[in-house]
């Protein structure tokens, strides 16, 4: 397993649970990105500052990290976050931090924002445009969007991830249960986490590592 897959399991859960909140928090607003000014606007309502990522091309099927496209021509305010990603990748050996453009078969855009989510606490947003999409994270959103899910949201988002992906599945299990607080347990096949609340989850695996059953009760609010 690469390093990136390592991150990558470490830190997805955490990730697409932030997105499951953004996209409640957007709904079905369109969006308008200012990069002159570093904003973008959901409907007529919601204005974040935005921090680049990087761009998809359908055309030639690669990532491009935004501090690798020259051609842009944005301010070097936008390129902080994806700067300190790069930094991140060098000192910990993470190619796809740091190599300039990347096939899209090797990694895409939406496993490397999910890994820089975790990494940095903020969501992103997936611009589609004709012939690719852009990928920035999102400044000053909500408490709602930037915390801790609720204990009702684990059960969900581990699915979704599990489902979705080819990961380690105990890593990604521990990982997004210390990152949202639980205490986590080792039991006989499995692990049992235990939230500041009392709900509790626990979780089984199978003699080739996969979740096999997980279970829980969650505290009525």
């Amino acid at each position: 397993m690469s390093s990136f897959d390592d991150l990558f399991a470490q830190h997805v859960a955490t990730g697409m649970a932030r997105q499951l909140a953004l996209a409640d928090l957007l709904g079905e607003r369109g969006w308008q990105l200012d990069l002159n000014a570093g904003m973008v606007t959901f409907g007529n309502d919601l204005r974040y500052p935005i921090q680049l990522l990087g761009t998809e091309s359908h055309a030639d099927g690669t990532w491009l990290w935004a501090w690798a496209n020259q051609s842009a021509g944005v301010s070097p305010h936008l390129l902080e976050l994806a700067g300190w990603l790069r930094e991140h990748g060098r000192i910990h050996n993470v190619r796809e931090l740091t190599e300039p453009a990347l096939r899209l078969d090797r990694t895409d855009g939406h496993r490397i924002a999910l890994v820089a989510s975790g990494l940095t606490g903020r969501s992103y947003y997936r611009g589609a445009y004709q012939g690719g999409a852009i990928f920035f994270h999102l400044e000053n959103l909500p408490s709602r969007v930037r915390g801790a899910v609720p204990p009702e949201r684990t059960f969900t988002v581990l699915g979704q991830v599990l489902q979705a992906f080819a990961v380690d599945h105990r890593t990604v299990v521990v990982s997004f249960l210390k990152q949202q607080g639980w205490r986590v347990d080792d039991t006989p096949g499995g692990v049992m986490g235990r939230h500041p609340d009392n709900s509790t989850v626990r979780v089984t695996f199978d003699n080739l590592g996969r979740v096999s059953d997980l279970t829980g009760q969650v505290q009525p609010r």
